[in-house]
């Protein structure tokens, strides 16, 4: 039987290693989409030199196409959609293009994401789909306005997916992170990422669907 299989939207050097690893270290095999190749390909390369068993696909989460194509048959035990943008811009001065642009891949790409694994989590009447939340879901600030609108659309899509999806077997939660994520502090993402595997881990029954760290 294949090892369960877990699926990062929006790998990065941070938080996305620290997911990769924490999920890897349990004998997933590890399915990494990001949008820039090459950058996915180092980090894709220095998973597998620690052992573990990591594949790469460059996508863009701003096209939702995309995002459903290359999931569509994936089947993974675990989706935790870890993409966001922040850009420096209070909301007078935010080009409304570039905001829509913003907002596709925090949200219309999270959307795509649930749609391709959901059917088959359901199917299975297993599995979980994880979010890396944000404090600016629970308290904007003026010069993340984009960032800000674009987590508290994925906050609120994800509560609202755990509504649907009642007493399934299928777990949504995020974890809404009220501070910037940084090597040695409470926002270290190693810590965080085990917050990410005991949600995962969590038996029908006892989902929790949001946990809130602060400082």
């Amino acid at each position: 039987m294949a090892a369960p299989l877990t699926v990062i939207v929006g790998m990065g050097p941070g938080m996305g290693m620290a997911l990769a690893r924490r999920f890897g270290r349990e004998g997933h095999r590890l399915g990494l989409l990001a949008r820039r190749a090459d950058a996915l390909q180092a980090l894709v390369d220095q998973l597998k030199a620690e052992g573990l068993d990591a594949h790469g696909h460059a996508v863009d989460a701003g096209d939702p196409a995309a995002v459903k194509k290359t999931l569509a048959h994936a089947n993974p035990d675990a989706l935790i959609y870890n993409a966001s943008i922040f850009r420096e811009a209070v909301p007078s001065e935010l080009d409304p293009e570039v905001f829509v642009t913003e907002f596709r891949a925090m949200a219309a790409g999270f959307l795509a994401a649930i749609q391709a694994v959901l059917p088959s989590m359901k199917a299975r009447d297993k599995g979980s789909i994880l979010l890396t939340g944000g404090g600016s879901a629970l308290s904007p600030f003026a010069s993340g306005a984009s960032l800000s609108v674009g987590k508290a659309a994925q906050r609120s899509l994800l509560l609202s997916l755990a509504q649907e999806l009642g007493d399934t077997g299928v777990h949504a939660a995020t974890v809404t992170i009220c501070g910037m994520i940084q090597e040695g502090t409470a926002f270290d993402p190693v810590t965080l990422a085990e917050h990410f595997w005991q949600l995962h881990a969590q038996a029908k029954g006892s989902f929790e669907v949001e946990r809130v760290i602060k400082g």
